[in-house]
């Protein structure tokens, strides 16, 4: 990254960092309908935000002056899908100035460099990892051919990485986390005040419903702002022994990493690594989950690695990359994009029930059309998603199929594809003007 790191000290001195910090947290709230909620006793987050530049000028003065001390953040516990979960809640200023380190530490981060990560950086995403590694398999497809070689590839992340990474005093986090946040500085070294503060934020004490404090040995504050940041430096020992090896994909997003080469002895050496480097970074991988394919066109599992099964893609990140290197979103998403839309037509159909055969479908096909136009504020979720990822025409052109279908059946009463015989794609598509999303991503 060719930008120049930031010193740390001088930027949490400085009111505007934190005017930045207090508008996006403001932004955040707002877009949930919480912009009038209670940042903090008597003062909302539309208030912290209008008054910002003042409130930014106190912070930077008591963090200058050394009076700033960090609150305990309040653990609370989230039940999702069987699942309980520990959350911590900061104090606002405290999030405030939470939110600008984890700014400042991700920039540093970025100018040391963070070799395959796509986590929580501006700019990479998921659908990014996934696109390099479709562009692997492509550049790997062309030097072999259509027939060649299979790409080995090994799925894995950590086992609770959360709740598990060490974060005591010899924890190797701290060693990572001052050199990025040393880089900055004149000289080299950051200065003692700030690095407490850093530590306080990223160590909090915690304190529970009934009064009760203690500081975690293992585990971050989940739900306090540097914990995106904390989760891409952790590994950071184990992301750059990986790309060591000459040849070797590797991308990351928190705890999720694949790692593909077209040698099976160099993806059996990075497998070996990612235990030396686990072990010294206290954390481990979920074996139970971890995936190993030979990634080919016919489908044949790897003879000297049965552990490697033949399949012609791979499942990563809510997306599929093929054997032949196109993206498209995951099955499962898939599946969930086009149960949106039976639901919608379901709930159209019984207010055109009385109507003729061909109005029934001029109805829902304009009802569909209005799912399927991405300036519509009507656009079914996840359809912006589809034609921003989706490479693979085939997976388009089944989708195309399956609204077709749904339409058909719920024009004409009949169930499968005996609705066809009465109202065709071709009739669908060339006479009622049903929107084909082959079409759409070929204009995008």
């Amino acid at each position: 990254m060719s930008a120049e790191p930031f010193d740390i000290r001088a930027r949490l001195s400085d009111p505007a960092t934190y005017d930045e910090a207090i508008l996006r947290i403001f932004i955040k709230r707002n877009a949930r309908g919480l912009g009038f909620a209670q940042a903090a006793t008597g003062v909302t987050y539309f208030a912290a935000a209008t008054d910002r530049r003042a409130l930014s000028r106190a912070i930077a003065a008591s963090i200058d002056n050394g009076s700033y001390r960090p609150q305990p953040v309040d653990l609370w516990y989230l039940e999702t899908d069987g699942k309980r979960r520990a959350a911590h809640q900061a104090t606002f200023i405290d999030h405030v100035v939470g939110s600008a380190l984890f700014t400042l530490l991700s920039h540093n981060a970025r100018c040391h460099g963070l070799p395959g990560v796509y986590s929580y950086l501006p700019g990479l995403t998921n659908l990014g990892a996934m696109q390099a590694f479709g562009a692997y398999v492509r550049a790997h497809r062309k030097r072999v051919g259509p027939h060649g070689g299979p790409i080995y590839v090994l799925q894995s992340d950590f086992e609770k990485y959360g709740d598990h990474l060490p974060v005591g005093p010899d924890a190797a986090l701290w060693q990572t986390l001052r050199l990025v946040a040393s880089l900055g500085s004149a000289n080299g070294e950051i200065d003692s005040r700030t690095w407490d503060l850093i530590t306080a934020l990223v160590r909090p004490v915690v304190r529970e419903s009934d009064g009760a404090q203690f500081t975690r040995v293992n585990g971050i504050a989940m739900g306090t702002p540097l914990v995106p940041v904390l989760g891409n430096l952790a590994a950071l020992p184990m992301d750059q022994s990986i790309l060591s090896i000459e040849g070797v994909f590797y991308a990351r997003y928190n705890d999720d990493f694949l790692i593909a080469h077209h040698d099976l002895a160099a993806i059996q050496d990075a497998d070996a690594r990612i235990d030396t480097s686990t072990e010294n970074l206290g954390v481990r991988r979920a074996l139970p989950k971890e995936q190993r394919t030979a990634l080919c066109a016919h489908g044949r599992t790897c003879a000297m690695d049965p552990s490697y099964r033949g399949r012609d893609r791979v499942d990563c990140l809510g997306l599929t990359v093929t054997a032949a290197g196109t993206v498209s979103l995951s099955p499962a998403r898939l599946r969930r994009f086009i149960a949106r839309i039976a639901t919608r037509i379901d709930g159209v159909s019984p207010a055109v029930s009385s109507l003729p055969v061909d109005q029934r479908a001029a109805h829902l096909v304009a009802a569909t059309n209005v799912m399927l136009d991405p300036a519509s504020p009507f656009a079914v979720a996840g359809l912006a998603a589809l034609l921003d990822a989706t490479t693979d025409r085939g997976v388009l052109k089944d989708l195309d199929y399956r609204i077709a279908r749904k339409i058909a059946q719920a024009a004409t009463r009949s169930a499968g594809v005996r609705g066809f015989r009465t109202l065709s794609p071709s009739t669908l598509y060339q006479q009622f003007g049903l929107t084909s999303l082959v079409r759409s991503r070929n204009l995008r």
